[in-house]
């Protein structure tokens, strides 16, 4: 009869060793919106092991990953194998915390994945412009999100630039507190007139809050109210209030 033995105890890492970078906006942004283990391991699978590539494109496919010995066991034992490691890698590619194009060679398509940062859109739009080549594959294509409503750390990033810790913490802040419509309407306004500056936004959405968000129709004017409430609206255009 064969005893069954436990593994050998972890000794801790070590004081000096290689690591894989994490942005500190996934802890508090990308992490709360995971909704199975695959989901997580499929983030972390992708980041590490784009990490170890040598230079850009720095981008892995699903196969890659599967074939990874840990990385497979870790999907055996924790999110049910192959079709939890697919359905994490999409399920991140929803949430734009992964980009992934699809990429063509001989007999195969791959979709491949990318941690969602500067380097990776760069990369993927050099792919696009034919200036960065993916070796092996003939064609490729970006492979878009679904369809769904800007988030807004991503309305930050596309309409004024790198977020830091403390601006992260004040976009959760304002996410939590105000309507999605009003993030984007305020995000717009403000590129209407061209000022890139979350304060300028947020003094934008604290007022609306105290004061009313505007209709989507033209504002009118208080005084035109006030005109037609006590002249009636058949003799207001008469007069005008200075």
């Amino acid at each position: 009869m064969t005893s069954s033995t436990n593994p050998p105890a972890f000794p801790g890492f070590p004081g000096i060793a290689r690591g894989t970078a994490i942005p500190n906006l996934f802890f508090t942004t990308v992490l709360p919106a995971l909704a199975a283990p695959g989901d997580l391991l499929a983030f972390l699978w992708v980041a590490h092991l784009a990490q170890q590539l040598p230079a850009e494109p720095r981008c892995v496919s699903a196969d890659a990953i599967w074939q990874h010995e840990p990385a497979r066991l870790a999907f055996e034992r924790l999110a049910g194998g192959r079709p939890g490691l697919d359905a994490g890698l999409e399920a991140c590619r929803a949430l734009r915390a992964l980009l992934a194009i699809e990429a063509t060679r001989p007999g195969q398509t791959e979709t491949l994945y990318f941690v969602n940062n500067p380097a990776a859109r760069r990369a993927i739009a050099r792919i696009r412009a034919g200036e960065l080549q993916l070796p092996g594959y003939a064609a490729v294509a970006p492979l878009a999100a679904p369809e769904q409503r800007p988030g807004i750390f991503r309305l930050y990033e596309e309409n004024i630039g790198t977020i830091t810790p403390l601006v992260a913490e004040r976009l959760a802040e304002a996410e939590a507190t105000y309507p999605a419509d009003w993030v984007e309407a305020a995000f717009r306004e403000a590129a209407e007139r061209n000022i890139r500056n979350w304060r300028y936004i947020e003094r934008m959405l604290q007022t609306w809050a105290q004061e009313g968000h505007p209709d989507e129709t033209p504002r009118r004017d208080p005084l035109e109210d006030a005109k037609h409430r006590y002249l009636g609206g058949n003799f207001g255009h008469i007069i005008k209030y200075r």
